[in-house]
């Protein structure tokens, strides 16, 4: 009857682990060790190309010329190196997409269509027709055209400090201006430039940083307070 060799008890596990950890051990030890390679390489390295060709240099050059571009090199087949150069700030009219200039332009018609349908429901005397009014304010008006003018020139240029100051002035101007036609004009002229203000004016806002849009706000607060005007 042949004996088995499995551990029947926690010492022969105990000792049957251990010679198994010093067969492991054994084995690493036999494994032979050796340093890599010194031989140097038969061939020129990248940099070495790169130096050739002044590639660095010119980098280095065209680095501090112009900072606002990216030059990538691409190695051909043949071993040689193309330099392409892309430039990292493109012209705020080329990232801007025509579709967000439409998309903004429409959100302006709308909200002057909905100032004007408002203030044709305040002193018309009969309430306004949707058709007709939609027509003569949106449609057949050079309004929509001046804002998609507007927003093409100034959108694309929003982080710039000339065109915050430009947004400032007028939020500033029609914003005083709508104010002062609302309280002292008559009722055919609240009704002829109350939309288009106002659409200027929350436009104005809304490209502004917030700074600046409190500062504008609380000008024209402050004027019409001087003025004596009212909100009700």
């Amino acid at each position: 009857m042949s004996t088995s060799n499995t551990p029947r008890n926690r010492r022969e596990r105990r000792v049957h682990a251990h010679a198994q950890s010093k067969s492991t051990s054994s084995a690493s030890t036999e494994i032979p060790l050796s340093q890599p390679s010194r031989t140097p390489p038969s061939q020129k390295t990248l940099l070495e190309i790169a130096q050739e060709r002044q590639l660095l240099s010119q980098g280095d050059k065209d680095a501090v010329v112009n900072s606002q571009s990216i030059t990538t090199t691409t190695i051909n087949p043949d071993g040689s190196l193309t330099t392409s150069s892309i430039s990292s700030h493109p012209d705020p009219l080329d990232s801007a997409s025509f579709l967000d200039v439409l998309l903004y332009t429409a959100t302006l018609t709308i909200i002057h269509f909905t100032l004007t349908f408002l203030v044709h429901h305040q002193y018309a005397s009969e309430p306004p027709s949707i058709g007709p009014l939609f027509l003569s304010s949106s449609v057949f008006a050079l309004t929509p055209l001046l804002f998609l003018v507007l927003v093409f020139i100034l959108h694309p240029r929003t982080s710039h400090p000339a065109t915050q100051i430009i947004f400032a002035a007028m939020s500033i101007a029609a914003g005083s201006w709508l104010v002062y036609a609302t309280n002292d004009e008559p009722y055919m002229a609240v009704m002829k430039k109350a939309p288009a203000l106002g659409t200027l004016w929350i436009w104005a806002i809304v490209e502004m940083r917030w700074e600046w849009a409190v500062v504008c706000l609380s000008v024209v607060g402050g004027w019409g307070w001087w003025k004596g005007y009212t909100f009700f």
